[in-house]
């Protein structure tokens, strides 16, 4: 992608339908990559902790439709995507930089989708959409593991895949390579976060820029609070402590110099009107 975005001026939040409609087509593409890869981290850490024979059992719960498209992630994908359009007058709370709008996508969404025909506030619409398809693969596996082997195993195999396995790390790298650099200062990783398509596509994320070296993101919400908030409080806190690891790792990965604490995250010591707030700065 252009390295154009990353010329712009810094603002708390991007206006997407302000992009080119190729950048929207290559941030889509971008999050099919994304449902591709961590499709991998998650067959990883199935088979390292229960084997392969037990992986593939699990996949076919999982993805059901996998086998009969002969492996073809692509047009699971589009499956999923298609499933999540079709729900979504339900669950469009879930939408986080779109606004759903009916009209804007056609009823059925397939690999046959002509994207270079869409509308930007379309395309919006659609990676939006994508990049939801893409993380909630990580619920249906913990949910799917939790009935299986309990709460602790799956919760363990769900922190792997996001930290030992790389997708925290993974999710940050698509935002800096569509922000244009992958190493730099604080406003280099709070650019890339703009574009990581499992932070904006599902946080609700505000980021305040106070100067190239300091700065904070703040999470308006969070699908797992709202989810696990009053009904299973274990779940939401290893979720909390999984980001409070993926958020460090993320700033060391765009400059070993830069530090990050958790400034407001759950259980929180005064009422918030956010889900949780984090701070970088270089050392």
């Amino acid at each position: 992608m252009s390295q154009l975005i990353a010329s712009h001026a810094f603002t708390a939040t991007v206006d997407y339908s302000a992009l080119p409609h190729s950048d929207l087509q290559a941030l889509f593409e971008q999050a099919i990559e994304a449902h591709h890869n961590f499709f991998g981290m998650w067959q990883a850490v199935v088979k390292s902790h229960l084997g392969e024979e037990t992986c593939e059992e699990l996949t076919r719960q999982v993805y059901p439709t996998l086998a009969s498209h002969e492996g073809n992630l692509r047009t699971v994908f589009f499956e999923e995507l298609n499933f999540l359009w079709s729900v979504m007058p339900a669950i469009e709370g879930m939408l986080t930089f779109a606004k759903y709008d009916p009209s804007l996508l056609p009823e059925q969404l397939t690999p046959e989708l002509d994207i270079a025909t869409l509308s930007v506030d379309s395309m919006v619409m659609l990676w939006n959409t994508s990049t939801l398809t893409y993380v909630m693969q990580t619920g249906r596996w913990t949910d799917l593991l939790t009935e299986r082997y309990g709460q602790d195993l799956a919760l363990k195999m769900e922190r792997d895949a996001w930290l030992d396995f790389g997708g925290a790390e993974e999710d940050l790298r698509y935002g800096l390579r569509a922000a244009g650099a992958e190493q730099g200062n604080v406003e280099t990783l709070l650019r890339g976060f703009q574009f990581a398509p499992g932070e904006v596509g599902l946080v609700d994320a505000v980021f305040d820029l106070k100067n190239q070296e300091h700065g904070f993101i703040t999470h308006r919400r969070c699908p797992s609070k709202e989810r696990f908030g009053e009904s299973n409080r274990a779940r939401l806190e290893s979720n909390c402590v999984l980001c409070v690891i993926a958020m460090r790792l993320s700033g060391e990965m765009v400059n070993e110099n830069i530090r990050c604490r958790p400034v407001d995250i759950p259980p929180y010591r005064e009422p918030s009107d956010h889900a949780c707030k984090w701070e970088y700065w270089m050392e």
